[in-house]
């Protein structure tokens, strides 16, 4: 009984190495519904202790983790799915030719490859210990570094070169790891036998860690590309926000510098009794004034500079913004507060734009209760868009370019929380956005 689970546990090993190397190194998109995981984990689980009874060989156990990982992947991947099952191969080589490097060293101090594999396996408890300490030390003190990476690595894909290098070295790596096991079928003197394996172990070393700092490399030039985009939007939007300010202040001065001959003119109408003109005066005096202030105000800097950026552009496909109540101050980021308004607005003005609607409108709203800032995006969908349809595209379109998944991202890295859903005001359907964030939260 004690072996089967151990067994078990030893797939486990398997299973989980495959998904982190296949997320941090090919950079696959797996579910990002929890349930989804949920209930794929619970199916693999189940099938490791249904098979471990009848898999008397133990085979098929073996084989299973690198099955159900072919499955995710063709499952997750939007194309190229069925290239996606040959990921295993080099993903494989990575892992096994990390576990050849310990059995070697033992082998330079030992007779044969076949006494260490077969009769001294207290290696296989040390791999064993090692693996779970460093699996719960990441899930424990790696969250802040997970959060980091996964910010740097949602937009992040291989490049053609990248991917197959490190398809080429893995499969290397998968070869040679066999070549090492079976040195002992090479029937080669004892000392050439122990010079190729220890050479294999500075190879193995030496391309492994050649793939980690590639792709930290490629993570880190990413990181400052996504950055420099966000920096160039919130600049531009600053400098209309800017232009914007200037033309409001000379229409200020102008109708300052008038109203003393407003003032006079009124004054003259109404001694005079002609009190319909002077109410038609006033009433256009008023839409002069009203049409001044052409800006949105949230009470932060910042946000006001993207707003009305996206307001500009909104009316050139004659969307209108509003807003309702003001931002308290906020510990986050510019390039944070870029993301979140950049992208909520963007993917608003997408909606309505490509959908009928007979209110083009996007609304706006924020309260603050105590150290919480509420924020929440509303707009318009087309009446004919169901439930279940209108949730399957958002969450497809989750992961790709700058949308839900990237506002996720930066309200997260501030404790914070957000929520989507359609909501039913009348005849109309609307798409809500709604935002938490910690006025407190440390940066």
């Amino acid at each position: 009984m004690f072996e089967k689970l151990y067994m078990i546990m030893g797939s486990i090993e398997l299973f989980i190495l495959l998904i982190l190397i296949g997320k941090y190194i090919y950079f696959e998109k797996f579910f990002c519904n929890l349930r989804t995981w949920y209930f794929f984990l619970g199916t693999f689980l189940l099938s490791e202790f249904v098979i471990c009874f009848f898999d008397k060989e133990g085979e098929l156990q073996v084989a299973l983790p690198f099955l159900f990982f072919s499955v995710l992947v063709f499952l997750s991947r939007e194309k190229n799915k069925f290239r996606g099952l040959f990921l295993t191969l080099p993903i494989t080589g990575m892992i096994f030719s990390t576990i050849i490097i310990p059995i070697s060293f033992l082998y330079l101090f030992s007779k044969s490859m076949n006494s260490i594999i077969n009769t001294d396996t207290s290696w296989v408890g040390v791999i064993d210990i090692v693996f779970w300490i460093s699996f719960i030390l990441f899930l424990w003190n790696g969250k802040k570094w997970r959060r980091h990476i996964d910010e740097v690595i949602h937009n992040r894909t291989l490049s053609k070169w990248e991917r197959n290098l490190i398809n080429t070295t893995g499969l290397f790596l998968l070869v040679f790891s066999v070549l090492v096991l079976c040195v002992d079928e090479f029937k080669i003197a004892s000392l050439y036998s122990k010079c190729f394996v220890g050479f294999g172990i500075f190879i193995v070393f030496f391309l492994e860690t050649s793939i980690i700092a590639m792709v930290i490399q490629g993570n880190d030039k990413t990181y400052f590309q996504q950055a420099a985009i966000l920096n160039e939007h919130y600049l531009q939007a600053q400098l209309e926000h800017f232009k914007t300010y200037q033309e409001t202040q000379r229409e200020i001065r102008r109708v300052h510098h008038d109203m003393k001959n407003h003032i006079s003119c009124l004054y003259n109408l109404i001694l005079e009794g002609k009190n319909e003109e002077a109410n038609k005066y006033i009433m256009d005096l008023n839409t002069q004034i009203q049409q001044i202030d052409k800006e949105l105000h949230t009470g932060n800097d910042i946000v006001d500079a993207i707003v009305n950026e996206k307001l500009a552009n909104a009316k050139k496909d004659q969307i209108s913004i509003s807003i309702e109540g003001k931002l308290g101050p906020l510990p986050v980021d510019a390039i944070d507060l870029c993301t979140i308004f950049s992208n909520a607005i963007d993917n608003a003005v997408e909606a309505i734009k490509y959908n009928y609607v007979p209110k083009k409108e996007i609304q706006i709203q924020f309260k603050q209760k105590k150290e919480m800032q509420y924020l929440m995006f509303r707009n318009p969908v087309e009446q004919g868009e169901s439930t279940l349809s209108f949730f399957t595209s958002k969450r497809d379109y989750i992961n790709h370019g700058f949308g839900l998944g990237n506002i996720r991202i930066a309200v997260e890295k501030y404790m914070g929380h957000i929520e989507y859903y359609l909501e039913n005001d009348g005849e109309q359907n609307f798409f809500v956005l709604e935002i938490i964030l910690f006025v407190h939260s440390a940066t």
